[in-house]
């Protein structure tokens, strides 16, 4: 009796070996790496045409080379709709409500956004990249070139404060 039930516990045994996948390293796959976020949270304003437009693609890629530096999550909204400073303004408001540690915003109307409704919002860093917007919580940062606006962005999304102040 004591025979039969070992007998059986070694049956059970090899077939449960058998039906279980084996493990993903045994597999070959790599263990996931998921991403740790920081506490930073850049978020972008651009025109209806999104990272499309040719004025955001070297903010974006700053922005993700600091994300790549900081942690920080990156994130855009593009303005839909008449392309005004007064319609852009909901929409750099909705993103300044996020905690976005810093706004960063590229394009006529979402520049002209921080004119009209950056003041409501003290406690947010609004970065104009090619704008001419200013006021106590907002940094211009020249057009220039591509890559100086690319490195400008970066600069600018690295140093801003890994918290909102509110």
């Amino acid at each position: 009796m004591l025979l039969a039930t070992g007998a059986a516990a070694v049956i059970v045994a090899a077939v449960l070996v058998a039906i279980l996948p084996a493990s993903d390293r045994a597999r070959g796959v790599p263990p996931t790496r998921a991403r740790e976020y920081s506490q930073r949270q850049a978020c972008l304003l651009t025109s209806d045409r999104g990272l499309a437009d040719a004025a955001a693609v070297p903010v974006w890629a700053g922005m993700q080379d600091a994300s790549a530096k900081t942690r920080a999550r990156v994130m855009y909204l593009a303005v839909s709709g008449e392309q005004s400073p007064a319609n852009a303004a909901p929409f750099l408001a909705s993103l300044a409500q996020r905690y976005c540690t810093v706004v960063l915003t590229v394009g006529t109307a979402p520049d002209g956004a921080v004119t009209v409704d950056g003041p409501k919002f003290p406690g947010t860093p609004f970065v104009v990249v090619g704008g001419a917007a200013g006021g106590a919580n907002v940094t211009v940062l020249p057009a220039d070139s591509p890559n100086a606006t690319r490195s400008a962005v970066a600069s600018a999304v690295g140093s801003s404060p890994p918290t909102r102040r509110c």
